[in-house]
């Protein structure tokens, strides 16, 4: 069934792309160093690819800022190639218990 699905997602991606349209493009930002995060990340990349989606990993620290984590997601939304982006963090929680600032403000922009 997966492999069907995969086939039909290729097949809509090269008929788009057929027709003139740009090839989708997905932009990962990867925060932080935890080895399930940058597994999760290789499977959509390695997804992505099965089926003709180019993509990029923009790697980040853990401590990034809030600042630069909205300035590239900015950037990301105004690039005319980029069709979807994921951001994956180790974890969207602080030390502190709370929500990594950059969630709260992703979603606020989003909404």
């Amino acid at each position: 069934m997966a492999k069907q699905i995969q086939k039909e997602i290729q097949h809509g991606v090269d008929s788009w792309v057929s027709l003139g349209n740009r090839r989708p493009h997905l932009s990962i930002m990867l925060v932080g160093d935890n080895p399930a995060s940058h597994t999760y990340v290789r499977r959509k990349i390695k997804a992505a690819t099965a089926v003709g989606i180019c993509s990029e990993i923009i790697l980040k620290p853990k401590d990034v800022s809030q600042e630069e984590l909205l300035d590239i997601t900015d950037h990301l939304n105004k690039d005319p190639r980029v069709s979807g982006i994921l951001v994956q963090f180790d974890s969207g929680v602080t030390s502190s218990g709370r929500c990594h600032p950059f969630c709260s403000s992703f979603i606020l922009i989003h909404l």
